[in-house]
């Protein structure tokens, strides 16, 4: 196996360079919330896979091609009854808020089953709330391949999500009845250095001044409004990388849930967090479920065809799929509590199977062949992940691209990040 890859001076030198502060992961303390540095892996591997650009051209078309349908989509669940929600595995306290919140998602990641070998490309979960993986396909792949003398796969990927990330926030303040600039705007994400460093990262992006702080000092008062603890700013317009079915359940220092005061100034319009609420509309895996229940006949011949081009074949229950499928928690994330059955036996289980999801209700997929790359003497299995920016007209166009590899055949937390460039 080539160790370079995975533990090099020259691979500590590249990503300590592009402030990649995460590029080794440490597994979290459960006692004291600190990483444990003595446990740490690596996620970014010193590599560049290189792809054509006509092979970035096809998925960015066909991503878009897919974001037309879950735009739509959007439209659709909002206009649903709450017992139908339910039913696709909404949580109750959520169903209000979704229907509410008028502002569409700022963007969305999609992952990709992209297996040309055999004819294969699926759209398997959409990620539109709390997306992760995105400094590395907006930037990452860059300065990456400029190291190994390739070119950016996709040059205009952070000037895309800069003109899409202040155009929402100018419409998160006109909801509010305000200009952007009288706007006291914040991004917020659990302390961890992935999570607050993409935060960070982010605020760049934003023409105007923003704070960023981690989520422990976010801060509701009387009802009345969101602040930021250290400086008692009140918080007008905030990015809150945070799932909406964890915030359902938070309590305060004196196990008061804190979901209710938070519903309230969303609904009062006291604050707007973007890319929150409305997003989280279609960050359930049962929205392809959703999507096969309606049936290609509910779409328009183009979108139709994207349906049946590009999604794969979901259901609420393993009948529809005889037995071959992949099971998945409708509120999974990271690969969590996910597992492959073959002729009805279970082939492949998840490394990460926390009760949290194991527990929730499935969604369960087509069985797909992911492909399979040798990298560092090893095969292993690829997902790629391409990203889509709100246009400000609520159509969705192509961002940033990357992959992610696996030594095994479910992609989890703790898959590398394979950079690629052209």
């Amino acid at each position: 196996m080539n160790s370079k890859i995975f533990d090099s001076p020259e691979r500590d030198y590249l990503f300590k360079s592009m402030r990649l502060n995460w590029y080794n992961l440490c597994p979290i303390d459960g006692e004291t919330g600190l990483p444990i540095a003595s446990e740490q892996v690596p996620y970014a591997l010193y590599h560049c896979h290189q792809v054509s650009p006509s092979f970035v051209q096809e998925m960015r078309q066909a991503s878009e091609s897919v974001g037309r349908v879950f735009m739509k989509m959007w439209s659709v669940i909002r206009q649903l009854d709450g017992d139908t929600l339910l039913d696709y595995g909404f949580p109750v306290e959520t169903i209000r808020l979704v229907k509410y919140d008028p502002l569409p998602p700022l963007c969305m990641r999609l992952d990709w089953c992209w297996n040309p070998a055999v004819s294969l490309k699926k759209v398997v979960e959409t990620n539109p709330q709390t997306p992760s993986f995105w400094f590395e396909c907006t930037e990452g792949n860059g300065h990456v391949a400029q190291h190994f003398g390739l070119q950016d796969p996709v040059p205009g990927a952070q000037n895309l999500l800069r003109a899409s990330l202040n155009q929402h926030l100018k419409r998160a303040a006109a909801y509010l009845k305000k200009s952007l600039s009288d706007c006291h705007v914040a991004f917020t994400a659990l302390n961890n250095p992935e999570d607050v460093g993409t935060m960070q990262w982010l605020s760049q992006h934003y023409s105007g001044k923003s704070t960023v702080f981690p989520l422990e000092f976010l801060r509701i008062q009387n009802g009345d409004r969101l602040f930021y603890e250290r400086t008692g700013e009140r918080i007008d317009i905030l990015f809150m990388w945070y799932p909406v079915e964890w915030a359902i359940h938070d309590t305060d220092e004196a196990g008061e849930r804190l979901w209710p005061a938070l519903e309230q100034l969303i609904l009062e319009r006291k604050v707007v967090i973007v890319n929150f609420a409305s997003a989280f509309l279609l960050q359930p895996k049962s929205v392809f479920a959703l999507i096969n229940d309606l049936g290609s006949e509910f779409f328009d011949d183009r979108d139709a065809a994207t349906v049946i081009d590009y999604f794969p074949k979901t259901s609420l229950t393993t009948e529809a799929l005889g037995s071959d499928y992949f099971a998945k928690p409708i509120l999974g994330r990271q690969g969590e509590g996910g597992f492959a059955v073959e002729a009805g036996a279970i082939a492949n289980r998840s490394h990460n199977n926390d009760p949290w999801y194991t527990e929730q209700p499935y969604v369960y997929q087509e069985l797909l062949e992911f492909p399979q790359l040798t990298i560092a003497d090893e095969l292993m299995t690829a997902v790629w992940g391409a990203w889509l920016y709100n246009d400000g007209r609520d159509r969705l166009v192509a961002g940033g691209l990357g992959m992610r590899v696996s030594e095994g055949e479910i992609t989890d937390d703790y898959s590398y990040w394979c950079p690629s460039g052209c």
